[in-house]
């Protein structure tokens, strides 16, 4: 009777044990790592809408970059320093403002924050004259010709406005394939230099302020020695400056 109740209490320890190990006893997986802090955002300035601004004269602008906050001022420095105008932060990433009337010149375009947080984009802003649409132009020619054709005749009548408007030279400099002697093409190219003067002339430009040369075959614009190339030497080149 002894040992039946002792083979019962070690039954029963056994079966204890198997439902405290049993599958609904689960160890407990550890808790996942906390997620890495967010990168701070700094200040910065990344570029300015326009880049290129024409000189002594305000312009609308945009500055883009990170963390700018409401009060934040723009302040330009260069050949001279000036700050920026009606500037309003528009987000985060955003400033509008005035340009100021600057002189000539490349500028490091500065934002500063109401918390004293500065950021440069240096060589941020060019202020410089664009070229007038008239600043280089080139009509072409016939083979052995110096005449003006109705194409050359209406490129150069669309520019003439831009020729009389200015107040410096206007340089024409006239060019030739390389069939023929050298002598025979520097003189047409000197032929069509100067009915390229003729024309222009005829049309209100100062005489004064026109000047021709000739450079032959010496200056091709195309390499080669067929047809194709040939078209684009036979030519005369027009620089205007300011």
């Amino acid at each position: 009777m002894g040992v039946k109740r002792s083979l019962f209490s070690s039954a029963a320890v056994m079966l204890g044990l198997v439902l405290i190990a049993g599958p609904g006893c689960k160890k407990k997986p550890p808790a996942p790592p906390p997620p890495p802090p967010a990168p701070e955002v700094r200040l910065q300035v990344t570029s300015v809408s326009p880049r290129e601004v024409t000189p002594n004269q305000a312009t609308s602008a945009q500055i883009f970059g990170s963390s700018f906050e409401s009060g934040a001022t723009v302040q330009f420095s260069g050949p001279t320093s000036a700050a920026g105008q009606e500037v309003r932060v528009s987000n985060s990433n955003t400033i509008s403002l005035t340009i100021p009337a600057l002189p000539a010149g490349t500028y490091n375009v500065v934002v500063s924050n109401p918390g004293g947080e500065q950021a440069t984009l240096r060589s941020g802003l060019s202020v410089r004259l664009s070229e007038p649409p008239c600043a280089r132009s080139t009509v072409y020619f016939g083979f052995d010709v110096h005449a003006l054709d109705g194409s050359a005749k209406g490129a150069l009548d669309g520019n003439m406005s831009c020729y009389q408007s200015l107040t410096g030279q206007v340089k024409i400099e006239g060019h030739a394939d390389e069939r023929g002697t050298v002598d025979y093409n520097l003189a047409l190219g000197q032929r069509r230099a100067d009915a390229v003067k003729r024309h222009l002339t005829s049309g209100g430009v100062s005489s004064s302020r026109v000047s021709t040369v000739s450079y032959g075959e010496e200056r091709p614009a195309a390499s080669g020695h067929n047809e194709s190339a040939w078209r684009q030497n036979r030519r005369a080149e027009i620089l205007a400056s300011e």
